[in-house]
């Protein structure tokens, strides 16, 4: 069953992360998924937290996504 949603957001929420030995810090990345504001279908948020390199791969495929989407839009010469 596929699930749509309206808004996708991403953020990063200083106080959603763990310190690291020798300093720093090791801090995630929310993707939240959001729908209409109110109404009887309204579908509940979906948040999912993601390590760095979790998120620059899904940046990158949505990125190679949008490109195939955007050629595919073009009309053939």
């Amino acid at each position: 069953m596929t699930v749509y949603y309206r808004e996708v957001r991403a953020l990063i929420d200083s106080e959603q992360s763990d310190p690291l030995p020798g300093g720093g810090r090791l801090q995630d990345v929310s993707v939240i998924l959001t729908d209409r504001p109110c109404g009887p279908d309204t579908l509940r948020p979906a948040a999912i937290s993601l390590l760095p390199c979790q998120a620059r791969e899904l940046a990158f495929e949505l990125l190679e996504l949008a490109e195939h989407a955007d050629r595919e839009r073009r009309a053939p010469r």
